[in-house]
């Protein structure tokens, strides 16, 4: 076997809706500005998604934050699938990255809610850097499992429980002798990002 991604970065689908609208009211809208039926991101989720650029890929220059890289790979969830988010949170960045959607370098053919698995996978064939965005309650646990079953993450119990209800982190995972080790790294792209992870 192939040696798995020396670093994989995992990040949740930017903002979505905080709850149902009431007749008329618009909640979350689709890139070209049209109605997202509660599909999508709202129009912060839209400005993070177009800030993860400079986060992920600067022009000329590396990620600020030493932990962050560019990714080689990026995977979101499938967007026919009961959530647009996950791809429309890195489809900006995938544009500035010239990866296709669909190809090897900007993977969506794996859904929400049961595709974790063959997804991971597929992560787990690749080398280099991968980005994956995801639905944050089946990162954690379900995509970290998948991880820590087939490459051992060395803090996996320092995990928490569950992906924390926000949407400025990421979880990053770095190879080393075999092995995984996790750190969550704040985007700190957006007011309302706090410092602490």
């Amino acid at each position: 076997m192939a040696a798995p991604p020396s670093k994989i970065m995992i990040i949740r689908h930017a903002e979505k809706p905080h709850k149902k609208a009431k007749d008329g009211d618009p909640i979350d809208v689709l890139e070209d500005g049209g109605s997202g039926g509660g599909k999508s991101l709202v129009v912060p989720g839209w400005q993070r998604a177009g800030a993860l650029n400079a986060f992920f890929a600067p022009y000329n220059a590396s990620p600020s934050n030493a932990s962050i890289a560019r990714p080689d790979s990026i995977y979101a969830a499938d967007p026919d699938g009961p959530s647009m988010r996950p791809c429309e949170t890195v489809t900006p960045l995938a544009a500035w990255l010239n990866y296709k959607q669909g190809s090897e370098k900007f993977n969506t053919s794996f859904s929400i809610n049961g595709g974790e698995a063959d997804m991971v996978k597929s992560v787990l064939s690749l080398s280099g850097t991968v980005l994956i965005c995801w639905e944050h309650d089946n990162i954690m646990p379900n995509i970290m499992q998948a991880i820590n079953a087939a490459v051992p993450i060395t803090n996996y119990g320092s995990l928490p429980e569950a992906w924390p209800n926000v949407f400025y982190l990421v979880w990053v995972l770095d190879l080393n002798n075999g092995r995984y080790t996790w750190t969550s790294v704040n985007q700190n792209l957006m007011a309302g990002d706090v410092t602490a992870t």
